[in-house]
C-alpha cells in the first residue's frame, strides 16, 4: 500500500507541475533573429526567395538529409510552395504569400505531421553600403494544453535560425565574391574595345520587381516594330542607365542592335553608343544568378581604379526558346569604363 500511495503522490505532483506549466506558459510564440551579410540585397534576396536555394542553407535539410523536397508553382513568386517529407522533420509546406522585392517576404508555414500546426514566417531585408541586414521572424499560437510545447521550442528555434542565417551569410558572401569561391559563379572578367553600336530601343524607368515582365513585353513589341521597319535586328539586349536601390527602380531599355544610320519609327527610339573601353564577363547559367556576374565585373573595374560609365549591358546571346538547358544560356555582361 505504501508503494501505491507513494506512486499516487508522484503522479499527483507531476500532474500538478504539468497543470502549472500549462497555465503559466504563453500561448503565443515569437522568434526573431538577425544577421548582417556582406553582399548586396539582389544576391541575398535570390538566396531566400528561391526555394531551390533556401533548401540548401536552412537547417531542416541538415537535420534530415534523406528528406524529400518538392517545389510547386513558379519558384520565387507569390503562391510558390516548398513541400517536404522526412522521417525526422515530418511533413509540411512553406508558401510565399507576399513579396516586396529586395525588402520583405511573408510566408505561411504549415506542419502536417507529426503535429498539425500553422505559423507565420517573414524575412525583412535592408541594404546599406553594400551590406544587407536580414531579419528572420517566426510567430505561432498554441491553445492550452498544447502551449506547453512553447517552453521547449523557443530555444531550439533560436538556435536553428541562428545556424540558418550563418549558412545564408556564407552562401551569399561567397556568391558576391564571384569566381573561385564556394557557391560562386564561375566567370572570368576581361577587357575589350566595344565598337560604336546603334540600337533600336524602348526605354522606361521601371520598378526592380517588374524588370523581367517589362523586358519580355517591350522586347516582343520592339522586335515586331523593328522587323516592320526592315532594320535587320541583332542579338537582344537590356541597357541599364541607372540602378536606384533605395527607390527600387531602374532606368532601362530593351534594345536590339540595328544598322548604323537607322531611323526611329513609331514605338521605339534610336540609341547610339560610341566606341569605348569595356570590361565584360561571359556568364553561362540561369538569369536568377546573373547578379553575381555584375558583381564580378564591377569589382574588376574597382580593383583597376577605373570608373563605370553607364549604361551597363546584358546581351542575351542564347535564345531560351531554342535551348531549354539554362546552364547553357550565354549572357554577356558588359560595363563601360574610363
Amino acid at each position: 500500500m505504501k508503494v501505491l500511495k507513494t506512486l499516487a503522490w508522484i503522479i499527483g505532483i507531476v500532474l500538478f507541475i504539468v497543470i502549472v506549466l500549462i497555465l503559466a506558459a504563453p500561448t503565443n510564440l515569437h522568434v526573431e533573429r538577425t544577421t548582417e551579410i556582406d553582399a548586396p540585397a539582389t544576391i541575398v534576396w535570390n538566396d531566400i526567395v528561391k526555394f531551390e536555394k533556401f533548401n540548401k542553407w536552412n537547417t531542416w535539410k541538415q537535420m534530415d538529409p534523406s528528406a524529400e523536397f518538392t517545389i510547386n508553382g513558379d519558384d520565387g513568386t507569390v503562391g510558390a510552395v516548398d513541400n517536404w517529407h522526412g522521417k525526422k522533420i515530418g511533413d509540411g509546406k512553406l508558401q510565399h504569400l507576399e513579396l516586396i522585392p529586395y525588402q520583405s517576404i511573408v510566408q505561411k508555414l504549415t506542419f502536417i505531421k507529426p503535429v498539425a500546426a500553422e505559423s507565420d514566417v517573414s524575412f525583412r531585408l535592408s541594404e546599406a553600403a553594400g551590406k544587407t541586414k536580414v531579419v528572420w521572424a517566426f510567430t505561432t499560437h498554441y491553445d492550452r494544453p498544447y502551449n506547453i510545447m512553447i517552453l521547449f521550442m523557443k530555444g531550439a528555434l533560436e538556435k536553428d535560425f541562428d545556424q540558418g542565417l550563418n549558412n545564408l551569410k556564407s552562401m551569399a558572401e561567397a556568391e558576391a565574391k564571384g569566381p573561385g569561391t564556394p557557391d560562386g559563379v564561375d566567370v572570368s572578367v576581361k577587357e575589350m574595345d566595344y565598337p560604336a553600336t546603334t540600337y533600336a530601343a524602348i526605354r522606361k524607368t521601371v520598378p526592380l520587381s517588374r524588370i523581367t515582365d517589362y523586358y519580355r513585353k517591350s522586347m516582343e513589341t520592339l522586335s515586331q516594330r523593328a522587323q516592320a521597319a526592315k532594320l535587320q535586328p541583332g542579338v537582344p539586349c537590356s541597357l541599364f542607365f541607372s540602378w536606384d536601390t533605395a527607390g527600387r527602380k531602374t532606368d532601362m531599355a530593351s534594345a536590339i542592335p540595328v544598322p548604323e544610320g537607322s531611323k526611329a519609327a513609331g514605338g521605339f527610339e534610336i540609341i547610339t553608343l560610341p566606341s569605348a573601353r569595356a570590361a565584360y564577363a561571359d556568364y553561362y547559367g540561369p538569369y536568377t544568378k546573373i547578379a553575381n556576374a555584375h558583381v564580378a565585373v564591377r569589382n574588376f573595374i574597382k580593383d583597376k581604379n577605373r570608373k563605370i560609365v553607364p549604361p551597363a549591358i546584358e546581351m542575351y546571346v542564347t535564345d531560351p526558346q531554342k535551348e531549354k538547358d539554362s546552364s547553357k544560356w550565354l549572357t554577356k555582361v558588359i560595363y563601360f569604363m574610363n
